[in-house]
C-alpha cells in the first residue's frame, strides 16, 4: 500500500512538472509574438506619423504657392534638394520638382523624400 501511494504521489508530480513546463513554454511564446506584434505597431505609425507631417508640409507648400500665383514663377527655384519662395527656404527634401506654364495653367510635379508625389494645376 505504501508503494502503490509513493507511485501515485510521483506520478501527480510528473503530471504537475508536465503541466508546468507547458504553461511556461505557451506563456513565452505568447509573450514573444506580443513583443513583436508591439514592435511592428510601432514601426508602422511611426512611418504613418512621418507620411502625414510630410503631406502637410506639401498641402502648406501648395497653398503659399496658389496665394501667390502671379509672381511665383519668377520667385520660386529649386537646388540641392531645396524649394525657395525668394530666397527663403519654402520645402526641405524635395526629391524633384519641376514647373511648366503652358496658357494659363501653371503644372507643378513635387516629389518628396522620395515617398510622396503630387502634381498641382493652378489656373493663372
Amino acid at each position: 500500500m505504501k508503494k502503490s501511494n509513493l507511485s501515485n504521489i510521483n506520478c501527480k508530480k510528473a503530471f504537475s512538472l508536465l503541466e508546468l513546463i507547458i504553461v511556461l513554454f505557451i506563456s513565452s511564446i505568447v509573450i514573444t509574438y506580443t513583443f513583436i506584434f508591439t514592435k511592428e505597431l510601432y514601426e508602422t505609425q511611426t512611418y504613418n506619423q512621418e507620411i502625414a507631417i510630410l503631406k502637410i508640409d506639401l498641402n502648406s507648400t501648395k497653398i503659399i504657392i496658389e496665394r501667390n500665383l502671379p509672381s511665383i514663377i519668377s520667385s520660386l527655384k529649386y537646388e540641392n534638394k531645396i524649394l525657395f519662395l525668394k530666397d527663403s527656404i519654402l520645402l526641405k527634401n524635395v526629391s524633384s520638382f519641376k514647373m511648366k506654364k503652358t496658357s494659363n495653367i501653371l503644372q507643378v510635379d513635387i516629389t518628396l523624400e522620395d515617398k510622396i508625389s503630387q502634381i498641382w494645376k493652378f489656373k493663372l
